[in-house]
C-alpha cells in the first residue's frame, strides 16, 4: 500500500545556547555500535534517560520504544541506519528514566506531552520518529495533533488499534484499571520477587510472548534489571510495576479515525507478518488509519512483533530509503 509522497526534509539540530545558525555539510553515516552516549533529560519528576548515537551536533531521529520495553530496543537497528544521529528514550517507568509519581495509573497522554517536553528542552521546532508498539502509537497521536512539529514518522508494529478498548466493555475496563492500578501501588512497598539472571531472560521471553528471541531479551535486560538485595546473583525487572495496569486515555476508534487526516508529514509503516495487526477489528480501524493519512506507504516484512530488534537487517533498508535527505547540521 503506498499513497503519494512529498519531498521530505530532515532539520539540523538547533542545540541549545548553540543560537539559530545552519551549519553545512553533515553527512549521514552508519553509526558504529561504540558511537553512543548516555543522557539524561530533566523533568518536574526527576529525568528521562536515553541513548544519542552518532553526532551530537545533528538533530537526532528520535526513538521511541514499546511498552515494557526500553531504548535498548534499538541497539540493533540503529547501526544500519543511515542517519547522523539517533536519540532513544526510556519512557517514564521504563529502563533508567525516573518513575512517574506514585499516584494513580500511568496515562497515554501523559507519555505524549512527554514528546513536547523533550522538544521543548532541545528547542527543536520539528522532530522525526522512530516507534515501535506502544512507542509509535505515542508518535501517531503526537504526529496528528502537532502536525506541524513533526517531519517524519516510521511505525514499526503499531500498538495504536491493540489499545482501542471493546465499546461494551468500556465501564468494565475502567474499573479494572482502577482496581488494577492500586493492586499494584502497593507493591511499590514491597521487594520485588528476584530471579536467577536466566530465569529472568525466561520470564521476559514468556511475557513478551516469545516475540523477542531470547538474545534480545538479554539486550533489553541490560538496561531493564536491577541486582536484587534478597541474594547474590539475584535479580528483578527494574520497570515500574504500574505498567502492569492498562493505561488509562485509551485510544477510541474514532479517536484514531480522527487522528489520521490531520497527520501531514510523511508516514512509513512497517507491520510484522507476525505481529498484532493480523486480523480482526484492529487491523480493519489499522488500515482503515493508513488509508486517511495523506501521505503514507505501508511494507508488510516478514517477523515476529519484536522483528526490529531480532532481524532489523529486514527493515533498515526500508528506513534508510524513507530518512534519506540532506541533512544539514550546526557547528557548537
Amino acid at each position: 500500500m503506498f499513497r503519494s509522497a512529498g519531498r521530505f526534509v530532515f532539520q539540523g539540530l538547533q542545540q541549545r545556547n548553540a543560537g539559530n545558525r545552519w551549519c553545512r555539510n553533515a553527512t549521514a553515516v552508519k553509526m558504529a555500535k561504540g558511537n553512543v552516549q548516555e543522557v539524561l533529560i530533566p523533568v518536574p519528576w526527576g529525568h528521562i534517560a536515553g541513548k544519542w548515537w552518532g553526532d551530537r551536533s545533528v538533530q537526532p531521529v528520535l526513538g521511541l520504544h514499546g511498552w515494557e520495553d526500553n531504548c535498548n530496543t534499538f541497539d540493533t537497528l540503529v547501526p544500519l541506519l543511515n542517519v547522523p544521529s539517533f536519540l532513544a528514550v526510556d519512557i517514564m517507568g521504563h529502563g533508567l528514566s525516573s518513575r512517574f509519581p506514585a499516584a494513580g495509573p500511568h496515562s497515554f497522554m501523559d507519555v505524549v506531552m512527554l514528546l513536547r517536553r523533550i522538544s521543548e528542552y532541545f528547542k527543536w521546532t520539528k522532530i522525526s520518529i522512530v516507534g515501535h508498539s506502544f512507542g509509535s502509537a505515542v508518535g501517531y497521536v503526537y504526529s496528528a495533533l502537532f502536525p506541524d512539529a513533526v517531519d517524519a514518522y516510521v511505525s514499526i508494529d503499531c500498538a495504536r488499534t491493540d489499545m482501542m478498548p471493546q465499546k461494551e466493555n468500556l465501564l468494565d475496563e475502567i474499573r479494572y484499571t482502577i482496581n488494577r492500578t492500586l493492586e499494584l501501588e502497593k507493591r511499590l512497598a514491597l521487594d520485588p520477587p528476584s530471579y536467577t539472571y536466566e530465569e529472568l531472560v525466561e520470564l521476559l521471553y514468556a511475557g513478551l510472548n516469545k516475540s523477542p528471541s531470547r538474545d534480545s531479551c538479554r539486550i533489553l535486560l541490560q538496561r531493564g534489571m536491577k541486582e536484587s538485595s534478597q541474594g547474590h546473583r539475584r535479580y528483578y525487572l527494574a520497570r515500574d510495576p504500574r505498567l502492569k495496569s492498562r493505561w488509562s486515555g485509551a485510544l477510541t476508534e474514532e479517536f484514531l479515525l480522527a487522528c489520521a487526516p490531520m497527520i501531514k508529514c510523511r508516514v512509513l509503516s512497517i507491520r510484522a507478518t507476525g505481529g498484532i495487526l493480523q486480523g480482526g477489528k484492529c487491523k480493519e480501524v489499522y488500515l482503515h488509519t493508513l488509508d486517511l493519512i495523506q501521505q503514507c506507504e505501508l511494507h508488510d516484512v516478514e517477523g515476529s512483533h519484536h522483528l526490529h530488534l531480532n532481524n532489523p537487517e529486514n527493515i533498515a533498508p526500508l528506513i534508510n530509503k524513507f530518512l534519506h535527505p540532506p541533512v544539514r547540521s550546526c557547528n557548537l
